[in-house]
């Protein structure tokens, strides 16, 4: 009886953390295009911040257009504010060395609007279901 009581104990424990562990943030995978004026945008970032209290917020790259977050580091089901970056190029392309080509000049000027970064009030819903793809058309 004992053993049945320890092998029952032990059957429980593991369906809890297999069911627990695997996912517990229930992370999506993000994907989507960015264009600003029907073109591309060639460098930018993303970022989705949590607005229902969810344990996840992120951002990613934009490159040539596109972004993904990866399931592994992406979103729990919610909804997000939405902000889009892209500067002008003349940042250094992340080159924070005095030899950059940029050294002592001021930073470029952020092409995206502020209603779409600093004033975003953009929206977006992470969906257990998915397909979680969120594409954006700035004028």
């Amino acid at each position: 009886m004992k053993g049945r009581v320890c092998f029952l104990g032990l059957l429980l424990a593991g369906i809890v953390c297999v069911s627990g562990c695997s996912d517990p943030l229930n992370r999506r995978e993000i994907t989507g295009e960015v264009k600003l004026k029907g073109q591309p945008v060639e460098d930018g970032i993303i970022n989705f911040a949590p607005l229902d209290g969810q344990g996840t917020g992120d951002g990613a790259q934009i490159v040539k257009g596109t972004y993904r977050i990866p399931r592994d580091k992406g979103l729990s089901p919610g909804k997000y504010k939405v902000r889009i970056y892209a500067g002008d190029g003349r940042s250094g392309a992340g080159d924070a060395s005095p030899d950059s080509p940029y050294a002592g000049q001021v930073p470029g000027k952020e092409r995206i609007p502020p209603s779409y970064n600093e004033k975003s009030d953009i929206v977006r819903e992470v969906t257990k279901e998915g397909p979680n793809q969120f594409n954006f058309a700035i004028p």
